[in-house]
């Protein structure tokens, strides 16, 4: 009752202060009606005051036209010649003067002539000169324009402020005549605006709509007439948005005043009006209205405090007794919620519910004011557990027995709980069921932990790893079934035993002190164990163990699995083979090899002994790969390793480091003769024949030998001196052996400087070009030039090609060098072409591996047209050797080329080993003789018999000859006796710059 009574309290409160606060809401809706509605009729009263206004103005403005239209028409073209004006001065002016008196607003109206002079007026005023007034010049200047205003001046006439009119008249052929004004007197229109009723705060203005200046205002405001509004202001805006009328609420610019305004812009003419209501005046009624209205609202607020009192202390008396009680009940809540329990009632026969705040959270239902239905309750029950739910209740109410349920809940997101329920039915004295009273329990997290307890039970026992769990005495209490698949033993045959009845006797006392050690220290341990099977097989196995310790800290259980790593070692030891030797052959690859090698080394340092290392490079592999496939090469490599295996002890290391390279260490050599021995034995059984799917292959070997500790203190320097001492056979013609000296490791270090320094030249721009003239053995005069490159060592000088074109050769760097001599040596001949010298050849060196690229005609071809030179300027010279590595490719670069016109050259011709049948077939044009047989002339050898043929043989081919090195006079006589047709060399001039060559062509080339 007294939670009743102040539930009352509090709606009675709600009430009073919904009243009050309706009251409030009623009297502000009214004050805001009034607002509006005064506003509304200030925005009515502006655009009807602002519609006659400018109605009055449109049609002032049509009459003023219509008579300034009707007097050009009536004046004649000859009254407009300043000598006649005389004569028609009295007819017009009195035409002029009963216009003036027809319309109250004009104060005179004038007759100007082309000249700007008035030559007739009405209204008073002097014959002046108007040229510079805008009323004037503007439809002077422009034909197209009708009538004109002028801004506000003062009147010559009258003194008072005046807008004038004014139109063009213009003769029969549209000549300019003169211009007819009226002088418009802007107090008519002031007296107009007096009689408009805008309050004493109103305003009335007419401005400018091209220009935004005002034209006239009432109430007078002299020091704003012809001033422009600015950029920004509403009115602008709103016109620049092309609407021509409306209602708009700003600040006047004149005098500050707040007004709502309406607009309307004339349709034919250069103004629009404004008619504004000041706010002040607007709201003084509303004002008014609005006191009467507070002043009524304060009386009434009054009486309602009055009220508010008397009530607030009864509600106080209320109040104390409804706070005993909802302690009380908060209580009951807080003990309900830690005990997660909520308690209900269910209303029979209505199946109405009445339950606690603890129900509702369970249930995650939206907590009821007092009753809530039944089935809604039912609803949250899992849909198989709810004709359960429902049938045990009614079970009980007619067994007239307590019930207890558990069952499952389905929350709105999905989720599953669990509640025990227990509930009893109360009946009346006839044995009616009145209600049934009952609890709900939340026994989620007992249910999710028991059924976690069922499931880690069911994990152990069904795990694919073998589990056993021990006692604080290292007894077994509990294993698994993987334990007994894996070691054979029941659970009933381990159980009660220490765990050591499976160990295989190989873990020793270490290893066992230190499994305990970790155990203690750390409460885990892992490793490796062998254990017994029961059938006696011993087998290695990766185990973990775990502590388990009670709240104390005491041991409570050890808790290990294990899994059967036998496939795991079987693995390794396969992986172990892989990662010490060679895929392909099965020899030691280059790690084991280096292992070997140090152990070897460490011996020899030991026993005083040596150690060699042969370090071997198939010959000519490259080209049976690259010819028959790789799987040939393959099978070739296999048998290779095989001999070399053969060919040494069981005692020495054979390895492969890749591709075609294989490494063998000797140890316990006594002297150098017994390397050179097993050398000798490689070279003869590797280069032996080998019979491969049908093949008969041949190759062999270059070896180079390194001994320790002549050749170097460790493994690292011994193979660096064994792979010089091998590039060194290489060099020697292959299939050979040779023994590492000093020298040896001098060359190398120097190629690799000279590698590592080329690879920066070009970038760094180092090279250059000298050129060697080519003479004509008959005239003397220079027909061309051979195009030589030179390295500008930034540390050793000017270097010959000699130095490096070997190194970028075999590097690659071949490639980009031969394209910058390419571009280099056209762009010289292009300057040499500017300063005037012409009529000769540029000779270009070719490589193998310019060859070997298809794109070179395409580099020829965009060369030419980038420096604008002719196929005939240029000649390409290629030596026997490179014409006869891929002579059918060749012959095929060199159509393309000499279909372009590009002149062809056999270079170092002799040297090598040409077939006089692709010799044929070159389309060449130049034979150059090497200058190995032009230096034996004259001494007595065969050099002059090869020259004699050579010359004959060219000849005969219809091929000019050119002879290289011919540095005496005696060699130059004999080979003009034999017809060479060119000759270069130092007798004429060594290799110069541009500069410099340029001086010698010019000296020999001018008659």
């Amino acid at each position: 009752m007294p939670e009743q009574n102040a539930r009352s309290g509090y709606h009675l409160w709600f009430a009073l202060i919904s009243l009050v606060g309706g009251g409030f809401v009623l009297l502000a809706f009214v004050l805001w009606s009034a607002y509006q509605s005064v506003w509304s009729e200030a925005r009515d009263v502006a655009i009807s005051q602002s519609e006659l206004v400018e109605a009055r103005l449109d049609s002032t403005l049509r009459r003023v036209e219509a008579t300034l239209d009707d007097l050009a028409a009536r004046i004649s073209s000859e009254a407009y010649d300043a000598a006649g004006r005389e004569r028609f001065r009295r007819r017009i002016e009195t035409d002029l003067e009963r216009a003036r008196h027809v319309f109250p607003e004009v104060a005179g109206f004038r007759v100007i002539d082309a000249r700007g002079d008035v030559l007739y007026r009405s209204g008073g005023g002097e014959y002046v000169n108007l040229a510079d007034r805008s009323y004037f010049t503007e439809p002077k200047i422009n034909p197209d324009v009708g009538m004109v205003f002028s801004e506000v001046i003062t009147s010559r006439i009258t003194g008072r402020p005046t807008i004038v009119a004014a139109r063009a008249v213009r003769g029969p052929g549209g000549g300019f005549l003169g211009v007819i004004s009226a002088a418009i007197e802007l107090e008519y229109f002031e007296s107009l605006f007096r009689s408009v009723r805008l309050g004493e705060n109103g305003a009335i203005a007419v401005r400018r709509s091209d220009l935004h200046t005002l034209v006239v205002r009432y109430p007078p405001w002299t020091q704003e007439i012809n001033r422009p509004l600015d950029a920004e202001h509403t009115v602008v805006k709103h016109l620049q948005r092309g609407e021509r009328h409306g209602v708009l609420d700003f600040v006047a610019q004149a005098d500050g005043v707040r007004r709502i305004y309406g607009l309307r812009v004339l349709e034919r003419y250069p103004f629009y009006v404004l008619i504004g209501l000041a706010e002040k005046d607007v709201m003084a009624g509303w004002r008014a209205r609005s006191l009467l209205v507070l002043l009524l609202g304060s009386a009434l607020f009054g009486g309602m405090i009055v009220v508010v009192v008397a009530l607030y202390r009864s509600q106080q008396r209320e109040h104390s007794v409804a706070q005993a009680l909802r302690l009380k009940d908060e209580r009951l809540t807080s003990a309900q919620r830690i005990a997660q329990m909520g308690s209900w009632e269910v209303e029979l026969p209505g199946m109405r519910v009445r339950c606690s705040e603890e129900l509702f959270r369970i249930f995650e239902l939206p907590q009821a004011a007092e009753w809530s239905k039944y089935q809604d309750f039912l609803a949250q029950v899992h849909p198989d557990d709810r004709e359960t739910v429902d049938r045990v209740l009614h079970d009980s109410i007619a067994s007239r027995q307590p019930a207890t349920l558990k069952h499952r809940l389905v929350m709105p997101d999905g989720r599953i709980k669990f509640v025990l329920e227990f509930c009893e039915a109360e009946y009346g004295e006839d044995g009616t069921p009145l209600r049934v009273i009952g609890t709900s329990q939340d026994v989620t997290g007992q249910h999710e932990m028991t059924s976690r307890m069922l499931l880690l039970a069911s994990a152990v026992q069904y795990s694919g790893e073998a589990i056993l769990m021990t006692d604080a005495e290292n007894r077994i209490v509990e294993v698994n079934q993987a334990f007994t698949r894996l070691t054979g033993y029941e659970a009933s045959e381990a159980i009660g035993r220490n765990p050591s009845f499976l160990s295989a006797g190989r873990t020793t006392r270490q290893e066992y002190a230190q499994l305990w050690s970790s155990l203690a220290e750390h409460d885990f341990w892992q490793g490796e164990i062998w254990d017994r099977r029961k059938d006696g097989a011993v087998y290695p196995k990766w185990m973990s163990i775990s502590v388990i310790r009670d709240d104390d800290g005491g041991v409570r259980y050890y808790v290990a699995h294990f899994t059967d790593i036998s496939s795991e070692r079987a693995a390794e030891e396969r992986l172990h083979h892989i990662a010490h030797h060679d895929v392909l052959t099965g020899l030691f690859n280059r790690f084991s090899l280096k292992g070997h090698l140090d152990q070897a080394l460490a011996a020899a340092r030991r026993d005083a002994t040596k150690v060699a290392l042969l370090f071997i490079d198939l010959d000519r592999f490259k080209v049976i790969n690259d010819t028959l496939g790789h799987h040939i090469g393959d099978l070739l490599l296999i048998e290779v390793a095989r001999r070399l295996e053969l060919c040494v002890r069981d005692s020495d290391v054979v390895a492969r480091l890749g591709g075609d390279e294989f490494v063998i260490m000797l140890t316990g050599v006594a002297q150098s003769s017994a390397v050179a021995t097993v050398a000798e034995k490689l070279v003869f059984n590797i280069g032996c024949s080998y019979q491969i799917e049908g093949f008969d292959l041949y190759t062999s070997p270059s070896i180079g030998i390194a001994i320790y500790p002549t050749d170097g203190p460790d493994g690292e320097t011994l193979m660096k001196n064994a792979d010089a001492a091998m590039y060194h056979a290489k060099m020697a013609g292959r299939n050979n052996f040779q023994f590492f000296d000093q020298k040896m490791n001098d060359a190398a270090v120097d190629r690799l400087k000279i590698e590592n320094s080329l690879r920066q030249a070009l970038a760094n721009q180092e090279f250059r070009l000298h050129y060697q003239p080519v003479i004509d053995v008959l005239s003397g005069r220079v027909r061309g030039v051979e195009a030589l490159v030179r390295w500008q060592h930034p540390e050793q000088g000017l270097l010959s090609p000699m130095r490096f074109i070997g190194v970028a050769e075999e590097t690659g760097l071949i490639q980009p060098l031969g394209e910058w001599v390419i571009w280099e040596a056209c762009r010289q001949l292009a300057e040499f072409k500017v300063a005037g010298v012409t009529d000769f050849r540029m000779a270009i060196n070719i490589s193998a591996v310019q060859m070997r690229n298809g794109n070179l005609p395409l580099l020829v071809r965009g060369v030419m047209e980038a420096y604008d030179l002719k196929p005939a300027d240029l000649m390409f010279e290629i030596t026997e050797s490179v014409a006869m590595e891929q002579p059918t490719e060749t012959v095929r670069i060199l159509d393309l080329l000499n279909a372009m016109g590009v002149c062809i050259a056999i270079d170092d011709f002799g040297t090598g080993y040409s077939s006089l049948s692709y010799l044929h077939m070159f389309p060449i044009s130049h034979l150059k003789l090497d200058r190995s047989f032009v230096e034996e002339i004259g001494n007595g050898t065969d050099g002059s018999v090869i020259c004699d043929a050579t010359i004959g043989l060219a000849h005969s081919l219809g091929l000019k000859v050119v002879a290289e090195g011919v540095e005496t006079q005696a060699q130059l006589d004999y080979l003009q006796q034999l017809r060479c047709d060119m000759v270069q060399g130092y007798l004429f001039s060594r290799p110069l710059p541009a500069n410099e060559v340029l001086d010698v062509i010019r000296q020999r080339n001018t008659p």
